[in-house]
C-alpha cells in the first residue's frame, strides 16, 4: 500500500546495481520493473528498462530473469496496455523461439497461453474463447509431471469465464 516506498526500494536497488556492475542486473531490472515501478509510474515506462535487462541478461548467461524480462516486454505488457493484438501475436513467435531456445519452459507456456488468448479472442469463428487450446496451445504441454502447469491452465480457463 505504500507506494512511495516500494519505489524508492526500487529506484535504490537499481542505483546499487548500477555501481556493483552488470552481474545479476537482469534479475534486478526485473524485478523492480515489474514487481515495484509497474505499479508506481505509467507501464510504458518500463518496457525500454525490461528490453535492457533482456539484452544484459543473455550476454551474462542469464538466461532465466532475461527471458522474463523479453516475455514482459514485448508480450505481456503490450496486451496490458492495449496495443493491436495482431503486433503482439507477431512478436509471441519471436519471444517463443528465444524462450525454448535456451530451455526457458515457463516463460514458453506463458508465450503460448497468452497467444492462444490473443487467437481466441482474434477469431470470431471461435466460439469458445475462454477454451485455451488450438494453434499454439496443446493441453498435454500442461498434463506433464508438473501439476502446478496443469492447475494454472484451468484456473486460467475459469477466469475468463468471469471476463
Amino acid at each position: 500500500q505504500d507506494y512511495k516506498t516500494v519505489q524508492r526500494l526500487m529506484e535504490l536497488a537499481l542505483s546499487i546495481q548500477d555501481t556493483i556492475g552488470r552481474a545479476k542486473s537482469s534479475k534486478t531490472t526485473y524485478v523492480a520493473h515489474l514487481f515495484g515501478l509497474a505499479w508506481t509510474q505509467p507501464i510504458s515506462r518500463c518496457l525500454p528498462a525490461l528490453g535492457n535487462g533482456y539484452v544484459v541478461g543473455m550476454q551474462m548467461g542469464e538466461t532465466m530473469p532475461a527471458i522474463w524480462a523479453l516475455v514482459f516486454q514485448r508480450v505481456t505488457l503490450p496486451l496490458l496496455l492495449g496495443h493491436p493484438l495482431d503486433a503482439i501475436q507477431r512478436d509471441c513467435s519471436k519471444v517463443l523461439a528465444q524462450a525454448e531456445e535456451v530451455a526457458q519452459q515457463n516463460q514458453a507456456l506463458v508465450v503460448r497461453f497468452l497467444w492462444q488468448l490473443m487467437i481466441n479472442l482474434s477469431d470470431p469463428s471461435k466460439s469458445n474463447k475462454t477454451r485455451l487450446e488450438g494453434e499454439v496451445l496443446d493441453k498435454r504441454l500442461f498434463e506433464s509431471e508438473n501439476t502446478n502447469n496443469h492447475r494454472f491452465l484451468y484456473f486460467s480457463e475459469a477466469m475468463l469465464l468471469l471476463i
